[in-house]
Protein backbone atom coordinates (compact mmCIF):
# COMPACT_ATOMS: atom_id res chain seq x y z
CA UNK A 1 0.00 0.00 0.00
CA UNK A 2 1.72 3.30 -0.97
CA UNK A 3 0.46 6.09 1.69
CA UNK A 4 0.83 9.83 1.08
CA UNK A 5 4.02 10.65 3.35
CA UNK A 6 2.53 14.07 4.06
CA UNK A 7 -0.50 12.02 5.94
CA UNK A 8 2.42 10.54 7.97
CA UNK A 9 3.68 13.28 8.60
CA UNK A 10 0.49 14.65 10.03
CA UNK A 11 0.06 11.68 12.14
CA UNK A 12 3.88 12.02 13.65
CA UNK A 13 2.82 15.40 14.37
CA UNK A 14 -0.47 14.99 16.43
CA UNK A 15 1.80 12.03 17.94
CA UNK A 16 3.57 13.61 18.99
CA UNK A 17 1.94 16.72 20.27
CA UNK A 18 -1.11 15.06 21.42
CA UNK A 19 -2.89 17.93 20.45
CA UNK A 20 -4.48 19.07 16.38
CA UNK A 21 -4.23 22.86 17.36
CA UNK A 22 -0.29 22.74 18.12
CA UNK A 23 0.56 20.52 15.74
CA UNK A 24 -1.93 22.04 12.98
CA UNK A 25 0.53 25.31 13.97
CA UNK A 26 3.82 22.99 13.50
CA UNK A 27 2.66 21.92 10.10
CA UNK A 28 1.57 25.49 9.35
CA UNK A 29 -2.47 23.83 8.06
CA UNK A 30 -5.95 24.44 9.34
CA UNK A 31 -6.70 22.47 12.37
CA UNK A 32 -10.02 21.00 9.72
CA UNK A 33 -7.50 20.41 7.37
CA UNK A 34 -5.50 18.52 9.79
CA UNK A 35 -8.35 16.85 11.00
CA UNK A 36 -9.15 15.62 7.30
CA UNK A 37 -5.45 14.81 6.66
CA UNK A 38 -6.08 11.94 9.77
CA UNK A 39 -8.98 11.10 8.84
CA UNK A 40 -7.92 10.02 5.41
CA UNK A 41 -4.68 8.17 6.69
CA UNK A 42 -6.89 6.27 8.80
CA UNK A 43 -9.11 5.38 5.86
CA UNK A 44 -6.80 3.91 3.96
CA UNK A 45 -5.15 1.72 6.74
CA UNK A 46 -8.23 0.61 7.49
CA UNK A 47 -7.60 1.11 11.24
CA UNK A 48 -8.23 3.92 14.17
CA UNK A 49 -4.87 5.70 14.99
CA UNK A 50 -6.02 8.06 17.67
CA UNK A 51 -8.63 7.98 20.26
CA UNK A 52 -10.16 11.56 20.61
CA UNK A 53 -12.63 13.15 23.45
CA UNK A 54 -13.64 16.67 23.74
CA UNK A 55 -10.72 17.03 25.61
CA UNK A 56 -7.56 15.38 24.66
CA UNK A 57 -6.25 12.93 21.83
CA UNK A 58 -4.02 9.55 22.75
CA UNK A 59 -2.61 7.64 20.57
CA UNK A 60 -4.60 3.99 19.74
CA UNK A 61 -2.89 0.36 20.10
CA UNK A 62 -2.67 0.71 16.31
CA UNK A 63 -1.88 3.94 16.56
CA UNK A 64 1.44 2.81 18.62
CA UNK A 65 2.27 -0.15 16.81
CA UNK A 66 2.23 2.63 13.64
CA UNK A 67 4.10 5.15 15.26
CA UNK A 68 7.76 4.34 14.46
CA UNK A 69 7.45 2.62 10.88
CA UNK A 70 5.46 6.40 10.13
CA UNK A 71 7.96 8.90 11.95
CA UNK A 72 10.70 6.33 9.61
CA UNK A 73 8.55 6.79 6.24
CA UNK A 74 8.78 10.21 7.22
CA UNK A 75 12.55 10.84 7.98
CA UNK A 76 13.04 8.44 4.54
CA UNK A 77 10.74 11.09 2.41
CA UNK A 78 13.10 13.89 3.90
CA UNK A 79 16.27 12.00 3.14
CA UNK A 80 14.98 11.44 -0.75
CA UNK A 81 13.57 14.80 -1.30
CA UNK A 82 17.14 16.21 0.18
CA UNK A 83 19.02 14.01 -2.23
CA UNK A 84 16.55 15.16 -5.06
CA UNK A 85 16.84 18.77 -4.53
CA UNK A 86 20.78 18.09 -4.71
CA UNK A 87 20.16 16.50 -8.23
CA UNK A 88 17.89 18.20 -9.25
CA UNK A 89 19.19 19.44 -12.51
CA UNK A 90 19.14 15.67 -14.11
CA UNK A 91 16.03 13.88 -11.93
CA UNK A 92 12.63 13.94 -13.56
CA UNK A 93 10.17 15.77 -11.10
CA UNK A 94 6.04 15.42 -11.09
CA UNK A 95 3.97 18.03 -11.34
CA UNK A 96 0.39 17.10 -9.96
CA UNK A 97 -1.97 19.40 -11.40
CA UNK A 98 -5.80 19.70 -11.54
CA UNK A 99 -8.13 21.81 -14.02
CA UNK A 100 -11.40 22.87 -14.26
CA UNK A 101 -13.34 22.61 -17.37
CA UNK A 102 -13.85 26.26 -17.18
CA UNK A 103 -10.13 26.78 -17.78
CA UNK A 104 -9.46 23.96 -20.45
CA UNK A 105 -8.07 26.58 -22.90
CA UNK A 106 -5.77 28.03 -20.32
CA UNK A 107 -4.59 24.79 -18.99
CA UNK A 108 -3.97 23.54 -22.96
CA UNK A 109 -1.72 26.48 -23.06
CA UNK A 110 0.06 26.78 -19.54
CA UNK A 111 0.61 22.74 -20.30
CA UNK A 112 2.64 23.65 -23.37
CA UNK A 113 4.55 26.16 -21.81
CA UNK A 114 5.00 23.99 -18.94
CA UNK A 115 6.64 21.15 -21.23
CA UNK A 116 8.50 23.37 -23.43
CA UNK A 117 9.96 25.06 -20.34
CA UNK A 118 10.92 21.90 -18.50
CA UNK A 119 10.68 18.99 -20.60
CA UNK A 120 12.05 16.91 -17.89
CA UNK A 121 9.40 17.47 -15.59
CA UNK A 122 6.73 14.39 -16.09
CA UNK A 123 2.57 16.30 -15.79
CA UNK A 124 0.36 14.54 -14.04
CA UNK A 125 -3.06 16.54 -14.98
CA UNK A 126 -6.86 15.84 -13.66
CA UNK A 127 -9.48 17.28 -14.97
CA UNK A 128 -12.24 17.93 -12.36
CA UNK A 129 -14.75 20.61 -11.36
CA UNK A 130 -13.61 23.17 -8.86
CA UNK A 131 -15.02 22.44 -5.83
CA UNK A 132 -13.68 18.61 -5.99
CA UNK A 133 -9.71 19.71 -7.13
CA UNK A 134 -9.70 22.32 -3.72
CA UNK A 135 -10.46 18.99 -1.62
CA UNK A 136 -8.01 17.08 -3.53
CA UNK A 137 -5.40 19.44 -2.97
CA UNK A 138 -6.56 20.01 0.76
CA UNK A 139 -6.35 16.21 1.27
CA UNK A 140 -2.40 16.01 -0.15
CA UNK A 141 -3.31 14.56 -4.06
CA UNK A 142 -3.11 17.51 -6.04
CA UNK A 143 -0.72 20.22 -5.27
CA UNK A 144 -1.73 22.94 -8.16
CA UNK A 145 -5.09 23.63 -9.88
CA UNK A 146 -6.69 26.02 -12.16
CA UNK A 147 -10.11 26.69 -10.81
CA UNK A 148 -12.70 28.54 -12.23
CA UNK A 149 -15.11 30.68 -9.59
CA UNK A 150 -13.86 28.70 -6.52
CA UNK A 151 -14.53 29.00 -2.92
CA UNK A 152 -12.68 29.47 -0.08
CA UNK A 153 -11.43 26.46 1.12
CA UNK A 154 -9.24 25.12 4.07
CA UNK A 155 -6.08 23.99 3.03
CA UNK A 156 -5.95 25.59 -0.06
CA UNK A 157 -4.38 28.93 -0.52
CA UNK A 158 -6.24 30.77 -3.63
CA UNK A 159 -4.91 33.53 -5.96
CA UNK A 160 -6.74 35.57 -8.66
CA UNK A 161 -5.49 34.89 -12.35
CA UNK A 162 -7.40 37.15 -14.42
CA UNK A 163 -11.06 37.54 -14.86
CA UNK A 164 -12.45 36.38 -18.02
CA UNK A 165 -15.51 37.50 -19.49
CA UNK A 166 -18.57 35.57 -19.78
CA UNK A 167 -20.82 34.71 -22.94
CA UNK A 168 -24.79 33.60 -23.25
CA UNK A 169 -24.39 30.10 -24.24
CA UNK A 170 -27.74 28.63 -25.56
CA UNK A 171 -28.86 25.85 -28.04
CA UNK A 172 -28.27 27.30 -31.73
CA UNK A 173 -32.33 27.40 -32.45
CA UNK A 174 -32.76 28.69 -29.43
CA UNK A 175 -34.56 32.34 -30.26
CA UNK A 176 -31.56 33.92 -28.37
CA UNK A 177 -29.02 32.27 -30.97
CA UNK A 178 -29.53 35.04 -33.56
CA UNK A 179 -28.58 37.93 -31.37
CA UNK A 180 -24.89 39.33 -31.65
CA UNK A 181 -25.14 40.28 -27.54
CA UNK A 182 -27.36 40.32 -25.10
CA UNK A 183 -28.04 41.42 -21.95
CA UNK A 184 -28.34 40.12 -18.77
CA UNK A 185 -30.86 41.85 -17.62
CA UNK A 186 -32.94 40.80 -20.37
CA UNK A 187 -32.73 37.36 -19.09
CA UNK A 188 -34.70 37.42 -16.08
CA UNK A 189 -37.56 35.51 -17.42
CA UNK A 190 -34.99 32.30 -18.17
CA UNK A 191 -33.97 29.19 -16.54
CA UNK A 192 -29.62 28.92 -16.30
CA UNK A 193 -28.20 25.98 -15.82
CA UNK A 194 -26.37 25.40 -13.20
CA UNK A 195 -23.92 22.75 -12.08
CA UNK A 196 -23.86 19.92 -9.96
CA UNK A 197 -23.95 21.25 -6.38
CA UNK A 198 -21.23 18.70 -4.91
CA UNK A 199 -18.62 20.03 -7.24
CA UNK A 200 -19.15 23.80 -8.48
CA UNK A 201 -20.89 25.30 -5.78
CA UNK A 202 -18.14 28.41 -6.69
CA UNK A 203 -19.64 28.61 -10.06
CA UNK A 204 -23.41 28.30 -8.95
CA UNK A 205 -23.16 30.76 -6.19
CA UNK A 206 -21.41 33.15 -8.85
CA UNK A 207 -24.21 32.67 -11.29
CA UNK A 208 -27.05 33.42 -8.92
CA UNK A 209 -24.64 36.77 -7.59
CA UNK A 210 -24.07 38.12 -11.17
CA UNK A 211 -27.84 37.65 -11.72
CA UNK A 212 -28.61 39.36 -8.73
CA UNK A 213 -26.51 42.45 -9.46
CA UNK A 214 -28.18 43.28 -12.97
CA UNK A 215 -31.55 43.03 -11.02
CA UNK A 216 -33.31 39.67 -10.96
CA UNK A 217 -33.07 36.08 -8.96
CA UNK A 218 -32.72 33.83 -11.54
CA UNK A 219 -34.86 31.03 -11.76
CA UNK A 220 -32.74 27.51 -11.67
CA UNK A 221 -33.17 23.68 -12.03
CA UNK A 222 -34.02 22.16 -8.59
CA UNK A 223 -31.52 19.81 -8.45
CA UNK A 224 -28.72 19.68 -10.77
CA UNK A 225 -27.09 16.24 -10.93
CA UNK A 226 -23.80 14.41 -12.44
CA UNK A 227 -21.01 15.28 -14.33
CA UNK A 228 -23.27 16.41 -17.75
CA UNK A 229 -26.02 18.35 -15.43
CA UNK A 230 -24.89 21.70 -16.92
CA UNK A 231 -24.47 20.57 -20.78
CA UNK A 232 -27.81 18.39 -20.68
CA UNK A 233 -29.44 21.68 -19.75
CA UNK A 234 -28.68 23.71 -22.47
CA UNK A 235 -28.74 21.38 -25.14
CA UNK A 236 -32.31 20.10 -24.27
CA UNK A 237 -33.38 23.79 -24.96
CA UNK A 238 -34.56 24.62 -21.38
CA UNK A 239 -31.95 26.26 -20.35
CA UNK A 240 -29.41 29.26 -21.21
CA UNK A 241 -25.84 29.15 -19.53
CA UNK A 242 -23.56 31.56 -18.51
CA UNK A 243 -19.69 30.26 -19.46
CA UNK A 244 -16.55 31.74 -21.26
CA UNK A 245 -14.92 30.87 -24.42
CA UNK A 246 -12.31 29.16 -22.46
CA UNK A 247 -14.23 26.70 -21.10
CA UNK A 248 -16.52 26.64 -24.70
CA UNK A 249 -14.64 23.35 -25.80
CA UNK A 250 -16.70 21.18 -24.28
CA UNK A 251 -20.15 22.77 -24.94
CA UNK A 252 -19.79 24.28 -29.00
CA UNK A 253 -21.88 21.38 -30.33
CA UNK A 254 -24.92 22.49 -30.95
CA UNK A 255 -24.60 25.33 -29.07
CA UNK A 256 -23.99 29.00 -29.98
CA UNK A 257 -22.23 31.66 -27.62
CA UNK A 258 -23.34 35.08 -27.36
CA UNK A 259 -21.89 38.09 -26.43
CA UNK A 260 -22.86 39.34 -22.89
CA UNK A 261 -23.03 43.46 -23.14
CA UNK A 262 -22.62 45.33 -20.24
CA UNK A 263 -19.56 42.90 -19.63
CA UNK A 264 -19.81 40.07 -16.97
CA UNK A 265 -16.62 38.34 -15.82
CA UNK A 266 -15.92 35.33 -14.21
CA UNK A 267 -12.47 34.80 -12.13
CA UNK A 268 -9.83 32.03 -12.74
CA UNK A 269 -7.85 31.02 -9.84
CA UNK A 270 -4.65 29.41 -9.42
CA UNK A 271 -5.50 26.91 -6.16
CA UNK A 272 -2.21 25.71 -4.55
CA UNK A 273 -1.58 23.90 -0.99
CA UNK A 274 0.00 25.96 1.47
CA UNK A 275 3.38 24.47 0.97
CA UNK A 276 4.24 22.79 -2.80
CA UNK A 277 7.51 21.44 -4.48
CA UNK A 278 9.79 23.55 -6.53
CA UNK A 279 7.95 21.90 -9.39
CA UNK A 280 4.56 23.49 -8.47
CA UNK A 281 6.22 26.81 -7.36
CA UNK A 282 7.76 27.10 -10.64
CA UNK A 283 4.50 25.89 -12.35
CA UNK A 284 2.79 28.57 -10.43
CA UNK A 285 4.92 31.19 -11.10
CA UNK A 286 4.21 30.29 -14.77
CA UNK A 287 0.89 30.79 -14.67
CA UNK A 288 0.75 34.20 -12.76
CA UNK A 289 2.75 35.18 -15.60
CA UNK A 290 0.90 34.13 -18.29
Amino acid sequence: MNVDPRLLRAFVAVADALHFGRAAAQLHVTQPTLSQQIRRLEGQLGVRLLDRTSRSVALSEAGRAVLEPARAAVAAADDVGAIAREHAGGRQGVLRLGFSPGTHYLAQRLLAAQAEARPDVRIAARQDNTGVLAALIAGGELEVALGFCPLPHDGVVGQLLHEERAVLAVRDDHPLARRDAVALAELERSTFALVDEAGGPGYNAAVRERCRSAGFEPRTPPRPHGPLAWETAVRSGGCVGLTTRSASAGTTRGVRLVRIEPPVTFPIVLLRAPEVSAVAAAFAALARAS
